[in-house]
């Protein structure tokens, strides 16, 4: 999942005097967090997931040790917590015994979402939830009979995402909701969507939730292929959010202005809607999926296994291939000010690049986690920030 925060570096434009600068697929200069990377803790694997709560990164993944900074390998089983201020491993501990792909943290609890069918030697088929102090597994159980891929809050419930058809032995066609505490289903929300949810988000007011994914249709409506919004109380189809998509989304930030895509398809796309579903700018091309997005205040973030931004939104091929490529290996910044793509530019490197990003509301740091192992050629395996 992503975070959303207000940055202690707002975008800063250096304005050339004409309008083609600040027109979208123009590199404008910014400052924005930098492109360094201080050493943190290492993962030995993926990082798919991460949320950040009370000064602690958590990540999930397919990794089995995290060296610390004293060099010492740790044993943690797909799930482990990071101090935001020191970047070294903490204590917390929790073991999934299959990959995790989605977290979340309410109040005192941090909820994992995957392929397991057991934490810490307990239980618990696809979700979990865990103690944020101690990772100690708590009683919430739920039996989502698939792999949960997205995971968030709202109020009283945790919502799910993924690839399942029953949970606790009802049916539930990729979506579900659950107690916050006890971890008993809804009996109320149901919608349903016809292929995997990738990615879930409330709206910033909290009357609606934003569901993406690889369907074409939601809760019935073909209109709404790959993304859509519910009602976050009854789970009917919310038609005052209503976008055209051509391409399956993988992630999902939003703020008061508006919702914002990580996407797939032919090469990569980025994407702003208004509250309404029109677009704000002309979808962002890139040469690969953007996997991972997240919004601070005046710039978003964009991550995935990309190579190149396409100026001017144009290519063509498979593997796709920008018409003019502008270099960005796994991670790219737009102003939303004026629409620009930034001259923000760390070089990351795998195939795989980037699979998500946090924004610390704190401090505007941004997290990133992925397949990666360097950032801008130095050892920085899985997980990153830039401050």
């Amino acid at each position: 999942m992503t975070m959303v925060g207000f940055s202690r570096l707002r975008a800063v434009l250096l304005m050339v005097g004409t309008l083609a600068a600040v027109q979208v697929g123009a590199s404008t200069a910014s400052a924005d967090v930098r492109t360094t990377a201080p050493v943190c803790a290492k993962p030995d694997g993926h990082v798919d997931a991460s949320a950040l709560s009370a000064g602690v990164l958590y990540i999930g993944g397919s990794f089995s040790h995290v060296t610390d900074l004293s060099g010492r390998s740790q044993p943690r089983g797909g799930l482990a917590a990071i101090d935001v201020s020191s970047c070294d491993l903490l204590p917390w501990r929790a073991d999934a015994n299959k990959q995790v792909y989605a977290l979340a943290v309410h109040g005192g609890t941090v909820y994992a979402g995957g392929a397991f069918t057991a934490v810490s030697g307990k239980s618990r088929y696809g979700v979990a939830a865990l103690d944020a102090s101690s990772g100690a597994v708590l009683a919430f159980a739920p039996h989502v009979s698939g792999t949960v891929r997205a995971l968030t809050t709202n109020g009283t419930l945790v919502y799910a995402g993924g690839s399942f058809s029953k949970v606790d032995g009802s049916s539930r066609s990729q979506l579900a909701a659950f107690d916050n505490t006890t971890g008993a289903l809804s009996g109320t929300w149901k919608p349903t969507s016809s292929g995997t949810v990738r990615a879930l988000i409330p709206s910033t007011n909290g009357s609606r939730m934003y569901v993406g994914g690889t369907f074409s249709s939601l809760d019935g409506n073909s209109g709404s292929g790959y993304l859509g919004a519910v009602d976050p109380t009854t789970g009917k189809l919310d038609a005052g959010f209503s976008p055209k998509l051509s391409f399956p989304v993988l992630s999902l930030d939003t703020d008061s202005n508006g919702v914002y895509t990580g996407g797939g398809g032919t090469g990569g796309h980025l994407a702003i809607w208004n509250p309404d579903g029109s677009l704000q700018q002309p979808v962002y091309q890139t040469d690969g999926d953007v996997q991972a997005i997240a919004v601070d205040g005046g710039t978003v973030y964009g991550g995935g296994h990309f190579d190149n931004y396409c100026v001017g939104n144009t290519g063509s091929g498979a593997p796709y291939i920008c018409n003019k490529p502008l270099v960005r290996h796994k991670l790219f910044a737009v102003s939303l000010g004026t629409g620009g793509v930034t001259s923000w530019a760390p070089k990351l490197n795998s195939n795989l690049g980037v699979f998500t990003e946090a924004v610390d509301a704190a401090n505007g740091d941004l997290w990133v986690g992925g397949d990666f192992t360097t950032v801008n050629g130095v050892s920085r395996p899985h997980v990153a920030v830039f401050r």
